[in-house]
């Protein structure tokens, strides 16, 4: 019974881990930025997320497509209360027209390598019980 019981616990730890820190209720415009290797991962003003629906976010970035893959997150200033990395090792490549599963409090970042010189748009959804991410290139 007692294994049963730890099983079911970690089991709902794992089905909170994408989530954590995170809620669709929070108006993240004010304290999240998209943060990488493009601004020395630093939280600046120019990448601050944009609400552009209900629980959706976005943020742009200029990149060079010189075959490196950029590692990125969305975080706080301060990496404390949401901190979203990739959730699972198949969500941390980031590739036009695929949505990737976060985790907002984690280490993992995600990898995304432009396929041209360009504006790339990232976006943030927390609509659901697991927050999301996905790149459009930028107008």
């Amino acid at each position: 019974m007692r294994k049963h019981i730890k099983v079911k616990a970690l089991l709902a730890v794992l089905a909170l881990g994408g989530c954590a820190g995170i809620s669709g209720k929070q108006d993240l415009s004010q304290t999240v930025f998209l943060r990488g290797q493009f601004a020395w991962w630093e939280a600046l003003d120019e990448y601050k997320v944009k609400r552009i629906g209900r629980d959706v976010y976005v943020a742009s970035a200029e990149l060079t497509a010189d075959g490196q893959p950029y590692e990125l997150k969305f975080a706080d200033a301060e990496w404390s209360s949401v901190n979203c990395g990739h959730l699972t090792p198949d969500d941390q490549e980031l590739t036009i027209g695929k949505v990737s599963k976060a985790n907002c409090s984690t280490d993992g970042s995600f990898k995304f390598t432009p396929p041209e010189t360009g504006a790339y748009d990232f976006y943030l959804d927390v609509s659901g019980d697991v927050p999301l991410v996905y790149v459009e290139a930028g107008s």
